[in-house]
């Protein structure tokens, strides 16, 4: 069972993902947002838009978890489940203020877990652990590798 520093420490991460992944998008000029360095290979602007457009995703987990006595979650990988340019197509801006509201919300809402219910496991598709409290700090893992991804290309010396 994750003990309350765990818990709080997840949460504040969860709650300062969308300002770092802001900041460093939109620091890159516009015209390198969506390049890719290699083909198949995620631009920023994919790394930024993934982020909000998997909240769907984790509010449903999170549903299932709490629904249901022996939850079975189903494994997430975009370049095998969406096509290929779909993020592309996403407008970065609109995508920008979704993630700041949803993940808001979405921190509101794991704010009033009990203890029991941070502690629910699932059976997960492709992880041997897996429950309500890993689900939430691999997201906050996650944010900071898109985040990191981002700074990658936005550091880049030439995009030949």
């Amino acid at each position: 069972m994750p003990d309350a520093d765990q818990i709080q420490s997840t949460m504040e991460q969860l709650a300062r993902g969308p300002a770092i992944v802001r900041q460093l998008i939109y620091e890159m000029p516009p015209e390198l947002r969506k390049l890719r360095p290699a083909p198949r290979v995620w631009s920023a602007h994919e790394h930024a838009v993934h982020l909000p457009a998997i909240h769907p995703l984790i509010n449903r987990r999170l549903d299932t978890m709490l629904r249901e006595p022996s939850p079975y979650i189903k494994g997430y990988e975009p370049s095998r489940d969406e096509p290929d340019d779909a993020l592309l197509k996403l407008d970065l801006d609109a995508e920008m203020n979704r993630f700041d509201h949803d993940r808001a919300a979405l921190v509101e809402r794991i704010r009033k877990l009990t203890p029991q219910q941070w502690a629910i496991t699932a059976e997960h598709e492709e992880y041997a652990t897996y429950g309500v409290y890993i689900m939430f700090r691999h997201i906050a893992l996650h944010d900071i590798h898109h985040a990191y991804k981002i700074e990658d290309r936005l550091l880049r010396k030439s995009w030949d």
